[in-house]
């Protein structure tokens, strides 16, 4: 858990705030509130000898790494000096007049923040814009270069008679890819995807992807039948293990998919307690430690407090920074204060909204007009048999889950862009189907194979769903098995309920088994 002792705030010098760095470089003071990782424009790591440039990741169109060189020689005539937070980390600040060789003339300055961490033969390295300047930006810097899944770095690439990554490409497009109407796999999308692939099958390393997903049970019993995971995450699970043993058929080093819970990001937001999430993630944990073969590092599983709560930064934090940051709390949910700490600073590092969602939705047309109506009205679904609400009129009920889209929104993008931060290199896959052009790949977390997604009963057909937000998923839906066709099926817990109350169907609710694996679900036959 992240405190702050009386001793750690004294040891927090105001070096962070000063106008003067290496070499008289000013710091601007920028009244705008920058979130931390607006601030970041590369992160990378380099030989600790050489200073050879290992692997990198830049944005907003930077061009450090074809000009490293000249970069390290610029870095060399600076003295570093050392970060308070950490005797590991040294800091160099670069004029803007350097700096606009490499950021196509942004006219900042630029700190270089470089971190040596214990057991590793690399120095792990970020380069962030110099403005609004404060210690929270220093400790959150301090997190991610510890924090940040650089390890593979270290082994240099190698050189194959074998296209490993075309093979796992094409596993991927024939077995995992969720393809929608305007897919741009062809186009572009195959292309970016190899690429990414290629920094794993170059190094001959286990391919590590990332999947935000398994959040918890939606708090609608229309939808799920119950809080834990059951027989729809038991399914996702499974098929996500079956794809890392394909893989390691084809590609000897394997895969490894990292499911990164997004239950604390938004639970607030959908109406379950913090607490819930948590029973939620323990169940699941054991789930699939019960279905895993022992010895097989196939799966990891993690969410927004492992993210926040371990490494050397956590006994750095001070609460008093993420004061000024308040989150919005509509559906009357029981909250942990852990979990409270978490979503605030995800929001303070990361939330890069700035307000241009708010002048987005306001104009016809826009693609993120389209993207909160779809979010509007999921909630309102979701939302719509929560006691919170029991006494709200209609138009109140609305306009709250219009303000429970918007934040959802924002906490979207700002847990994408943690992700982003902490996986730099991983492939990163989605549960919602996408244009498939990069960065993010859609992937249909349970095949038809194990169950199909049906909105009825009388008709198996599988239904085209009008937005993205409505693509089922395991926490949105319970499973049912009909006897009778000898299937299962991924539905609405109402469907089934209103089913066996017709009369037309028979059956009960089967009780998990977690130390099997097994989930619960509908045993349904018809009359």
């Amino acid at each position: 858990m992240i405190v702050a002792t009386t001793a750690n705030k004294n040891a927090l010098a105001p070096t962070a705030h000063k106008l003067v760095l290496n070499n008289d470089v000013k710091i601007p003071h920028n009244l705008k509130n920058l979130s931390t990782y607006s601030k970041f424009l590369a992160l990378y790591t380099r030989d600790l000898e050489t200073c050879q440039l290992n692997s990198i990741e830049e944005k907003q169109d930077c061009h450090i790494a074809e000009n490293w060189s000249k970069f390290m020689e610029n870095t060399k005539e600076i003295q570093p000096r050392k970060a308070h937070f950490s005797e590991n980390i040294n800091e160099q600040l670069l004029t803007a007049e350097i700096s606009n060789q490499f950021t196509n003339s942004m006219n900042l300055p630029l700190k270089i923040s470089e971190y040596k961490k214990d057991g590793e033969t690399q120095v792990r390295g970020c380069v962030t814009t110099v403005e609004n300047e404060n210690e929270f930006n220093d400790w959150f810097i301090f997190h991610i270069l510890d924090q940040a899944r650089l390890k593979f770095s270290e082994k240099p690439t190698i050189t194959s008679d074998i296209d490993y990554h075309k093979s796992f490409t094409r596993y991927y497009e024939k077995n995992l890819k969720n393809t929608v109407f305007e897919d741009q796999w062809d186009e572009e999308g195959r292309e970016y995807f190899i690429k990414r692939v290629r920094y794993f099958t170059d190094r001959f390393l286990r391919i590590e992807c990332v999947l935000p997903a398994f959040p918890c049970k939606t708090s609608n019993r229309d939808k799920a039948a119950g809080t834990l995971p059951d027989k729809g995450e038991e399914f996702a699970l499974r098929r996500l293990l079956k794809a890392t043993h394909d893989v390691s058929q084809i590609y000897p080093p394997g895969m490894k998919v990292w499911i990164v819970s997004d239950g604390h990001v938004f639970s607030d937001c959908i109406g379950v307690d913090d607490h819930v999430v948590n029973r939620y993630t323990q169940n699941l944990h054991q789930m699939y430690e019960s279905i895993s073969i022992p010895g097989i590092d196939a799966m990891g599983l993690c969410g927004l407090n492992d993210l926040f709560f371990s490494g050397h930064a956590t006994s750095h934090f001070d609460p008093e920074w993420i004061k000024d940051i308040e989150l919005d709390h509509y559906t009357g949910t029981k909250i942990c204060s852990v979990s409270e700490v978490s979503r605030t600073i995800l929001m303070k590092g990361c939330d890069t909204d700035d307000g241009r969602l708010k002048k987005q939705i306001g104009i016809d047309g826009h693609p993120r007009l389209h993207l909160y109506r779809g979010f509007v009205k999921f909630m309102e679904e979701d939302l719509s048999l929560s006691t919170h609400f029991a006494k709200s009129s209609r138009k109140g009920f609305k306009k709250t889950a219009s303000k429970v889209a918007f934040n959802m929104i924002k906490r979207n993008d700002a847990y994408s862009n943690l992700v982003e931060l902490l996986f730099p290199h991983h492939m990163r896959l989605s549960i919602h189907a996408h244009t498939n052009s990069g960065p993010k790949f859609g992937i249909k977390v349970i095949s038809p194979e194990q169950c199909l997604s049906v909105k009825s009963l009388d008709n198996i057909e599988e239904p085209k769903f009008e937005d993205l937000l409505h693509i089922p998923t395991p926490w949105h839906n319970c499973v049912v098995k009909v006897c009778n066709q000898n299937q299962f099926f991924l539905t609405k817990s109402r469907v089934v309920r209103e089913a066996l109350e017709s009369g037309k169907y028979v059956g009960a609710w089967k009780e998990a088994n977690l130390e099997k694996g097994e989930g619960g679900y509908y045993v349904i036959s018809k009359c």
